[in-house]
C-alpha cells in the first residue's frame, strides 16, 4: 500500500478505453507528495493514513475500468496536497488541519502558493475527466462513477457500513444500486451514510455530472475491507455485479 513519495508527481493518470456509456473518476487515489513540497511537515506513518488518501479506493477503480471496459482518471496527488474534490475556492481544499493531524507546510500559503497547486494538479485532472466525458459515445446516457473510500473509524465511533452511496437529489441510480448491494450483502449499506453528496463541499461530480444532468453514482467503500488485494477484489466484485443488474449489463 506505499506509494512512492520521491519521483515526480503526475497530476493524474488514465487507464482504459471508452467505447460507451461509463467513466469511472477517483479523486483521492494517492498519497504521493510532489518531491518540491517535501513531506508537508509530516511523518511517514501520517501519511500513509485516511487523511492523505482513500485507501483502496484506486484499485478498485481500475478493477471496475477492467470489468466495464470503462476509461478512468486517477487522480496522482494527495488530498493533502489539494483535494481535487472541494472547489479551490474553498479554504478546506489545501487543509492545515485533518483529522486531528496539523499539516504544516499548508499554513500561511500566500495567494500565489495556493494558485500555484491548483494551476499544477488540480486543474489538470479535472480537465483529463472532461477530455474523456466528451470523448465518451454514450452522449446524454453518460454514467459517471466516483470511487472513494472511508476509514472504519471516526473520532472514535465505528462505522457499521461496507459500502455505501452518496447521493444529491438525483436518485436514478443511487437508489436501485442501493438496493442491489443490499441483496447482496447482510450488512447495512450506507444511505447517504456516513457522506451525503453535498454540491457545497464535493466538487466532481456536482461539476461534471449534475451540472450535466447525467447519471452518476459516488461510493464510499470501508477501508478496513480494501486495504489488500484480497479486500479489493470481493468489494470490486460486489460493487460490479449490483452495477451490472442496475445498468442492464
Amino acid at each position: 500500500m506505499v506509494q512512492d513519495t520521491v519521483a515526480a508527481v503526475a497530476p493524474f493518470r488514465t487507464i482504459g478505453g471508452n467505447d460507451g456509456g461509463l467513466v469511472i473518476i477517483c479523486d483521492h487515489a494517492s498519497n504521493a507528495v510532489p518531491p518540491e513540497l517535501g513531506d508537508l511537515g509530516l511523518a511517514p506513518a501520517e501519511r500513509q493514513r485516511h487523511i492523505a488518501w482513500d485507501i483502496g479506493a484506486a484499485a478498485i477503480a481500475e478493477i471496475l475500468a477492467q470489468r466495464f471496459g470503462a476509461s478512468a482518471v486517477i487522480c496522482g496527488t494527495s488530498r493533502l496536497v489539494i483535494d481535487c474534490n472541494r472547489n479551490p475556492d474553498d479554504p478546506a481544499s489545501i487543509p492545515e488541519i485533518s483529522d486531528g493531524t496539523n499539516i504544516p507546510a499548508n499554513r500561511n500559503l500566500t495567494v500565489w502558493q495556493r494558485t500555484q497547486r491548483i494551476a499544477r494538479w488540480f486543474i489538470p485532472y479535472h480537465d483529463a475527466i472532461e477530455a474523456e466525458i466528451t470523448a465518451a459515445t454514450a452522449g446524454d446516457d453518460l454514467v459517471l462513477l466516483s470511487v472513494h473510500s472511508m476509514t472504519d473509524v471516526m473520532k472514535g465511533v465505528a462505522r457499521p457500513w461496507p459500502i455505501a452511496i452518496s447521493w444529491h437529489r438525483d436518485e436514478r441510480l443511487s437508489r436501485p444500486m442501493i438496493e442491489a448491494l443490499q441483496r447482496r450483502i447482510a450488512e447495512p449499506v450506507g444511505d447517504n451514510q456516513p457522506y451525503d453528496l453535498d454540491p457545497k463541499e464535493d466538487y466532481s461530480v456536482p461539476k461534471h455530472a449534475i451540472e450535466r444532468g447525467l447519471r452518476h453514482i459516488q461510493v464510499e467503500f470501508r477501508q478496513d475491507l480494501v486495504a489488500d488485494a484480497a479486500g479489493q477484489a470481493q468489494w470490486a466484485a460486489i460493487f460490479g455485479d449490483a452495477l451490472a443488474e442496475t445498468l442492464g449489463l
